[in-house]
C-alpha cells in the first residue's frame, strides 16, 4: 500500500452506515468540544511550564539567584499538579469522540498509526523525566549536580515537545490534508506554521497565566518578603510572555497564509463566512494581551513616553478590530500591518522600561490589574485559536476528504493487507 493510495482512501465515502441509538442526558457533539477545549488548557499549559522550568532555573544558577530557582521548582510541581486532570480530559474526549465521530476517528488512527503510535510511548519516558525532575529536586542537585538536573528537566521538555511535533501533524492534517500517510500525512502544508505558532503560544500563553496567578498571590500574602518574591514573579512572567507574542503573531501570520494557499476554499469560509466574526474576536484578544503589557509597562516606573506609547498602542489594537469588509479586495491584510505597527512600538516601550531597571517599583493597582487582565486575555486567545481552526473547515471533518455527515458513520474497513 503506497502512501498516496492509503491517503486516497480518506477520500473515499463509506458505505452508508446505520449508528446505534446513542442517547444519553447532556451528552453530545457540543460537549465532546469543551472537554476538547478543557484538555487543551491543560495539556498546552504543561507544554509551556514543562520547557519555563528548566529555563528559569538555568538561569538562576547562571545570576546567582535563589528568586529563579524558586520560580522554577514552583512552576514544575503546579505542572504536575494539573497533568493528570488534563490526561483525563483528554482520554475521556477521545471516547466520546470514537462513540459519536467513529469513521473519522479510526480512520485517522490507521492513516496515523505510526505517528501516534510513537507519540503516546514518548509519555512513558516524559512522566518519568518529570516525576524525577520535580520530586527528587533537591536529591538528584545532591547527588548528580546542578546542571545534571538542568539537563534532566530540559530532556523532560523536549520529550513533551516531541509529543507536541506529532500531534500537530494530525491536527494541521485535518484543515490541510495531503496524500501521505504516517509520517508522509504528517509533513501536510501547514505542519511547520502551524507548529512555530502553537510552540510560542503555549509559552507565551503559560507566562502570562502564571504571571495572574502570582498577582493573586501577591494579594493574599502578608509576609513583606513573600509580597516582594511574588511582585517580581508577575513581573518576569508578564515580561517573557509579552516579548513571545512577537514570535507567536509571526506564527499565526504564516499559519494563517498556509491555509489560504493549501486550502482557500476554508480560508475564504474562515475570513468572510458567518463566523468571520472570530477572527475580530481573536484580534480583539491580542490587541489587549498588547495593551496590557504596555500598560504595566507605564504603571512600573515608565517613562514620560509611556502615556503616549500606550495610547497609540490602543489605537492600533482598535484598528485591527475592523471586519473584513471594511476593506476592499485584499486590502484586509492592513489589519495586520496594524498589529505588526503596535508590537514594533510595544518593543520601543518594553526598551525605554528596560532602562529604567535599577529604579523600578512595584506596579500600581492598575497596573496588577493589566497583569491578571493579559493572563485571562491569553486563556481566552488560546481557546479561540482552536476554534478558528476547527470551525474553518465547514461542513468537512477532513477538510476536502471526509464531511461531517461521514465522519459519524461507522467505520468501513479498508481491503485486506491496508494495516501496518
Amino acid at each position: 500500500m503506497t502512501p498516496a493510495a492509503g491517503a486516497a482512501w480518506l477520500a473515499v465515502s463509506p458505505a452508508p452506515s446505520t449508528l446505534p441509538n446513542i442517547s444519553f442526558p447532556v451528552v453530545g457533539a457540543w460537549m465532546l468540544g469543551a472537554m476538547f477545549l478543557a484538555h487543551i488548557v491543560f495539556g498546552s499549559f504543561s507544554m509551556g511550564a514543562v520547557l519555563i522550568s528548566p529555563a528559569f532555573e538555568l538561569v538562576g544558577q547562571l545570576r546567582g539567584d535563589a528568586r529563579l530557582d524558586r520560580y522554577a521548582h514552583g512552576v514544575a510541581s503546579t505542572n504536575l499538579k494539573v497533568f493528570s486532570l488534563g490526561a483525563t480530559l483528554g482520554a475521556f474526549a477521545v471516547f466520546m469522540l470514537t462513540g459519536l465521530y467513529p469513521n473519522q476517528f479510526i480512520s485517522l488512527a490507521i492513516l496515523f498509526f505510526k505517528v501516534l503510535l510513537i507519540a503516546f510511548i514518548s509519555w512513558f519516558l516524559t512522566i518519568a523525566l518529570l516525576f524525577v525532575y520535580t520530586y527528587k529536586w533537591e536529591a538528584v542537585i545532591d547527588r548528580m549536580g546542578r546542571r545534571f538536573h538542568i539537563g534532566l528537566g530540559f530532556l523532560g521538555g523536549a520529550s513533551e515537545q516531541l509529543f507536541l511535533f506529532l500531534i500537530v501533524g494530525l491536527d494541521s492534517f485535518l484543515l490541510t490534508p495531503n496524500d501521505g500517510r504516517d509520517f508522509g500525512a504528517l509533513f501536510n502544508p501547514s505542519f511547520w506554521e502551524e507548529l512555530g505558532h502553537r510552540f510560542s503560544g503555549n509559552l507565551s500563553w503559560s507566562s502570562l497565566l502564571i504571571g495572574a496567578v502570582m498577582i493573586g498571590y501577591w494579594a493574599t500574602h502578608r509576609d513583606e518578603e513573600d509580597r516582594a518574591y511574588y511582585a517580581w514573579a508577575a513581573r518576569v512572567s508578564l515580561l517573557v510572555g509579552f516579548l513571545l507574542l512577537i514570535p507567536q503573531a509571526i506564527g499565526g501570520f504564516a499559519f494563517a497564509e498556509a491555509v489560504r494557499h493549501a486550502s482557500p476554499g476554508a480560508f475564504r469560509y474562515s475570513f468572510a463566512g458567518p463566523l468571520a466574526w472570530l477572527w475580530q474576536l481573536q484580534m480583539g484578544l491580542f490587541g489587549l494581551l498588547l495593551v496590557g503589557g504596555n500598560l504595566y509597562f507605564w504603571q512600573s516606573r515608565g517613562s514620560w513616553l509611556s502615556g503616549p506609547l500606550t495610547g497609540a498602542v490602543a489605537l492600533l489594537a482598535v484598528g485591527t478590530l475592523l471586519p473584513s469588509s471594511t476593506y476592499p479586495g485584499t486590502s484586509f491584510w492592513l489589519r495586520y500591518l496594524w498589529l505588526a505597527l503596535a508590537l514594533a512600538l510595544s518593543l520601543v516601550h518594553w526598551s525605554l522600561w528596560g532602562l529604567r531597571r535599577r529604579t523600578r517599583p512595584d506596579p500600581t493597582r492598575l497596573g496588577r490589574w493589566a497583569v491578571v487582565v493579559t493572563g485571562v486575555a491569553a486563556v481566552a486567545i488560546f481557546l479561540l485559536m482552536g476554534v478558528i481552526r476547527e470551525t474553518a473547515r465547514g461542513p468537512y471533518a477532513i477538510y476536502g476528504k471526509m464531511t461531517q455527515a461521514q465522519a459519524q458513520n461507522l467505520f468501513q474497513p479498508p481491503h485486506r493487507g491496508f494495516y501496518p
